[in-house]
């Protein structure tokens, strides 16, 4: 499980990482800035994001915890020394995972980790499948992108991927197929090739001479590996 950590007190950060390396959990990054965290969060896509809700005694982590799962849907929850009532409804609001307190007692982490994990899957289902777009990184915004119009994605480099469009848009996300894959899994995106996923719903034919998937004149392999799963999900008559 990947976890990113948002933590302005270093002695904190520190605490939170050799806690969660004692717990076997991966720490993928960490900052201090409300700015830096969003746009890195969403090129690391972590699996729950552990926030400090007063970053340089301000309430800016609540602001950043709604923007996390609002863009990205991803489980967070927060972290802080502040046992005031209004502030804590307040962060209630996004519905996080859990408020811990510091210091952070490991047990609790755990606790919190576990549901994070479940919720993890809820959000990327729910919030994929349910509103039927993603947010992808292009230059300096977010570009909304309805799901039904993806047709497929390829690898373009060890860490970049392609994603193409029904309108014929080339997308370019700085994610491993492995990773891209992982963040789609559970919706209708299936791994057809070690560097390919396709959108299911969008295949027009099966070419059984050269193994290939047709959708609108493009042809995406079909690997070894993933054969046996494409031809168990056909449905042939």
């Amino acid at each position: 499980m990947d976890i990113y950590i948002v933590e302005d007190n270093i002695f904190h950060l520190e605490d939170i990482k050799i806690t969660l390396e004692e717990l076997e959990y991966n720490c993928v990054g960490t900052s201090d800035d409300p700015f830096e965290a969003l746009e890195q969060i969403g090129d690391l896509m972590p699996d729950a994001v552990i926030l400090d809700i007063h970053l340089h005694e301000k309430d800016s982590g609540i602001a950043l915890g709604h923007q996390i799962k609002s863009l990205y849907h991803i489980p967070v929850f927060f972290t802080t020394s502040d046992t005031d009532k209004n502030v804590m409804n307040k962060a209630a609001e996004i519905h996080p995972v859990a408020y811990l307190t510091k210091p952070i007692d490991k047990d609790d982490l755990q606790a919190a980790l576990i549901l994070a994990q479940k919720q993890e899957v809820i959000l990327r289902n729910n919030g994929g499948a349910g509103k039927e777009y993603i947010f992808i990184k292009s230059g300096n915004k977010l570009v909304k992108v309805h799901l039904d119009s993806i047709l497929f994605a390829h690898t373009d480099s060890k860490n970049y991927c392609t994603i193409v469009t029904t309108d014929h848009k080339k997308l370019s996300v700085r994610y491993s197929i492995l990773k891209l894959s992982k963040k789609l899994k559970g919706l209708e995106f299936v791994q057809t090739h070690r560097s390919y996923i396709i959108n299911w719903n969008k295949i027009d034919s099966l070419h059984e001479y050269d193994q290939t998937i047709e959708i609108q004149g493009h042809h995406i392999p079909i690997g070894r590996t993933f054969k046996e799963d494409i031809y168990k999900r056909l449905k042939v008559i």
